[in-house]
């Protein structure tokens, strides 16, 4: 028995779900993977851009404990200084090379069959993943997914080159201040607890990093690869998201067969973080157990 944001909820694994594993974490993972849950059905979760993996903590309490959470930073993210190590410029220059990271840390862990759910950035990171290793996902869950940002005259993007143009003269000029004012922004309202948290993770980024991160982000296209997804895939989308537009939200559920979409009515990009018990009803149904 376990309390949900809906009330007491019994959960139920069923026999068509991935068999459950103990999970024993390797010496070389401990400084950027962390493990949460009472269970051992995997669910892996991949932070978006200027968070690490504590974006999770909202949403995590408010989840079923019994699962296998596996979370972790990307390259370039977090507070150890291990992740800076990680990151290569020549190698994560596109979301392929990330994805490659993803699929290494699953099969490291000996993982197949994982539901993930990822964040902005991460969305298509496991999309990336969950083509080119198909055994290796179950299910995707993506808040705040978007395959290309630009706007096109077929595509319903809302960033124009000169936008993009302003937003990285800005960080090469002064970073502190553009994350300072960045934050409201992603965020879509005024917290201030909120907003210095996630400052903090904008400040520990390296600005070289943060810059060429948010680059590739921005200008990568992904619009053929995600209509190559064959799992099922639960889109959550905020429905005041000045990063994904809901025309996009609507583009990406039209093109990925038999997805389903839920909308949050909080605002910003971060609806895990700013209004995790609605998120975490959205998520409910899509997690490999059964609800009651």
């Amino acid at each position: 028995m376990t309390t949900c944001p809906s009330g007491t909820c019994i959960l139920v694994c069923p026999p068509e779900t991935s068999r459950g594993i103990k999970l024993n974490l390797p010496e070389s993972l401990r400084s950027y993977v962390q493990l949460d849950g009472t269970g051992t059905l995997p669910v892996v979760l991949g932070h978006g851009f200027g968070t690490d993996r504590s974006a999770w903590d909202a949403l995590l309490r408010c989840l079923p404990e019994d699962l296998a959470y596996i979370r972790y930073d990307l390259a370039g993210a977090g507070s150890d200084t291990d992740t800076a190590h990680r990151y290569r410029a020549d190698y994560h220059s596109t979301l392929f090379a990330y994805a490659d990271d993803l699929i290494q840390l699953l099969d490291t862990l000996g993982l197949q069959s994982v539901t993930y759910i990822g964040h902005s950035m991460s969305c298509m990171i496991g999309a990336i993943a969950a083509v080119a290793r198909p055994d290796l996902f179950a299910r995707l869950i993506l808040i705040g997914a978007s395959p290309h940002y630009l706007k096109k005259p077929d595509y319903p993007g809302e960033l124009q080159p000169t936008d993009l143009d302003t937003l990285y003269t800005a960080m090469a000029t002064n970073y502190q201040a553009w994350a300072a004012g960045f934050a409201p922004q992603i965020f879509g309202l005024e917290d201030a607890a909120l907003l210095t948290d996630y400052a903090k993770t904008l400040f520990r980024l390296q600005p070289d990093i943060a810059l060429r991160t948010l680059q590739m982000i921005f200008h990568s296209d992904l619009r053929r690869l995600v209509e190559n997804i064959r799992q099922p895939v639960h889109l959550i989308n905020s429905r005041q998201d000045f990063a994904v537009p809901e025309g996009v939200a609507l583009w990406l559920h039209e093109h990925i067969s038999g997805s389903t979409l839920d909308w949050i009515e909080a605002p910003g990009h971060l609806p895990h973080v700013t209004s995790a018990p609605d998120v975490c009803l959205a998520i409910c149904s899509y997690l490999p157990i059964e609800i009651y």
